[in-house]
């Protein structure tokens, strides 16, 4: 009776299979990373309406530095920072999970 081979024969090899496993650990890495590039650009892009909207933060002032400029150069690096995070766990989540299904089949 002829053994099946394992899946990483085919990625090896780069079979129909291998690729299509292949294919699917890319099109979730590329998801995670549009959906992180979506979120910074909405929280990024929707700071000009925040001010426009907000007039206390438009007009206000803190120890002489205008909020808006406070805003932009303190509060977004720790935005950023919490995405790349989220990004990179996930990141090896998808990883972990895609070696996981390669193991088990």
């Amino acid at each position: 009776m002829a053994r099946p081979t394992p899946v990483t024969d085919d990625l090896g090899q780069q079979t129909a299979l291998g690729d299509i496993y292949l294919r699917s650990l890319m099109r979730s890495q590329l998801r995670l990373g549009l959906a992180v590039v979506g979120a910074l650009v909405a929280t990024l892009g929707g700071l000009p309406f925040l001010f426009e909207f907000t007039p206390v933060l438009r007009d206000g002032t803190l120890a002489g530095i205008p909020a808006p400029w406070l805003v932009i150069g303190v509060a977004v690096y720790p935005v950023i920072l919490t995405l790349a995070l989220v990004c990179v766990r996930h990141a090896r989540r998808n990883e972990r999970d895609f070696v996981y299904l390669i193991e088990r089949s």
